[in-house]
């Protein structure tokens, strides 16, 4: 039975930014060993949904850790270090009484730390028991093989001059269907809410962003749930969704790609693990309810104290900041390295066609919202989010540099209080991006 120190589960961006953070700090040759169903070392997640589309992203170029101005990881830096990477290698059981883990080829590992970083998957129509929803031609977008896939779907189609669907409109909905486009397919955006990335974008950002996919000559179809797909010799050719009023329309479709979500993969841990918040609880160290084991990434329900309210409560962060500093967390805590508990700044960015967006802190729907700068020419924008006593408790800005950001967030975590008018902005708010950020900077 091999054994080891500490065993990492999953091959995700965590798992390469674990791997970075033990060499740093003292890992030894032979301690570490991760396991991932995939056929590829750790690589940059978020590659997939930008870049992969345009054929301007390829491994081993974005092998963790490139994203955060580190080392690119090829399977070779394993090696070197002395770390264990068994690839195309899927766990059927986890035994956390008895520390071990079996392959499905039967094989059984044991360690002394694990480390849980299985990530999440998207949600499928197909759990819906949506007819049609099995056909050929639908697509998700998680790994490297469904990111090929996909390519490959796009060159038939444009071949063929297909047209193409995409259901849902937050994130991977917006940057799948802009890639999709900038392939030159004739695109149609397909969502329930009354406008573009519903949860966070308000009405007049979403605007924006709006003109801009009808720019590219991507289509919207906005307060529409899908209810089926027609196929063709086992292959899509259809979407059928009804409208506000109830009523069914179709869309001729030769691709659909679904982005409507996705779920923590914690199966192998039930009746193991503490639960909460669709994911493993953890404390500020990402341990778990059970000595010796961790978790990281989309996975770990970690203590988020709220920038609105103060109140600190369990919750799940699907981003790939948060899968790179809880896995160093993790890895700092299992060293005996005693790092002070987890805080993080929730943070969200994305690029479709030539803009590209952040967004630090939190966007409750009872804030006051400040817009300001060029919001008609989409140059430098945004908008603030006051709490109570006007404190800053969420910031997005479009068109700003790195520094310009880094303001931003540091204004959201310092929770500056802008009381006054416009949000104590004054001219600066209906003036340019620029003089918003300069004037959030001199109050820091």
């Amino acid at each position: 039975m091999p054994s080891y120190k500490i065993v990492f589960l999953g091959g995700g961006n965590a798992a390469g930014y674990a791997a970075r953070a033990f060499v740093e700090n003292g890992l030894k040759a032979g301690e570490l060993a991760i396991v991932t169903e995939e056929p590829y070392c750790a690589y940059e997640r978020p590659a997939l949904s930008k870049g992969y589309l345009l054929g301007a992203a390829r491994l081993p170029g974005f092998h963790t850790c490139v994203g955060g101005g580190g080392e690119r990881q090829a399977p070779e830096w394993y090696s070197e270090k002395g770390i264990t990477y068994l690839t195309d290698s899927r766990v059927t059981k986890a035994d956390l009484a008895n520390r071990t883990l079996t392959l499905e080829n039967g094989e059984v590992l044991s360690y002394e730390y694990l480390i849980i970083g299985t990530g999440a998957r998207p949600v499928r129509l197909t759990e819906f028991a949506v007819p049609g929803a099995e056909l050929g031609g639908i697509h998700y977008l998680r790994d490297v093989k469904d990111a090929d896939a996909l390519v490959a779907a796009i060159a038939t189609a444009k071949e063929r001059a297909g047209k193409a669907v995409v259901v849902g409109g937050g994130y991977i909905g917006m940057e799948v269907a802009a890639g999709l486009a900038a392939n030159g397919l004739a695109v149609t955006l397909v969502f329930p809410e009354n406008h573009l990335l519903n949860r966070l974008f308000t009405p007049e950002l979403a605007a924006v962003y709006e003109r801009l996919y009808d720019a590219k000559g991507v289509k919207m179809v906005k307060n529409a749930r899908v209810v089926g797909f027609g196929g063709v010799d086992g292959k899509v050719s259809s979407v059928g969704y009804t409208d506000a009023t109830g009523a069914v329309h179709q869309l001729e479709a030769s691709l659909v790609v679904v982005g409507v979500g996705a779920r923590a993969n914690v199966e192998l841990f039930q009746g193991q693990l503490e639960m909460t918040a669709g994911g493993i609880k953890v404390d500020g160290q990402m341990a778990t309810s059970v000595p010796g084991v961790f978790a990281v990434g989309d996975v770990a329900a970690f203590p988020l104290t709220s920038v609105a309210t103060g109140q600190v409560s369990h919750a799940r962060q699907e981003h790939v900041t948060h899968c790179r500093l809880s896995a160093a967390q993790a890895a700092k805590a299992i060293l005996g390295l005693s790092p002070t508990p987890y805080d993080y700044l929730p943070y969200f960015y994305s690029r479709v066609f030539a803009l590209s967006w952040v967004f630090y802190g939190e966007a409750p729907a009872d804030a006051v919202k400040v817009h300001f700068g060029d919001m008609t020419e989409a140059k430098c924008f945004g908008c603030l989010w006051l709490g109570a006593g006007g404190k800053l408790v969420g910031a997005f800005l479009e068109g700003g540099s790195a520094d310009d950001a880094a303001v931003l967030k540091g204004a959201v975590a310092k929770g500056l209080r802008l009381p006054a008018e416009e949000g104590g902005l004054g001219e600066a708010v209906v003036g340019s991006g620029a003089a918003v950020v300069a004037q959030l900077k001199a109050k820091l």
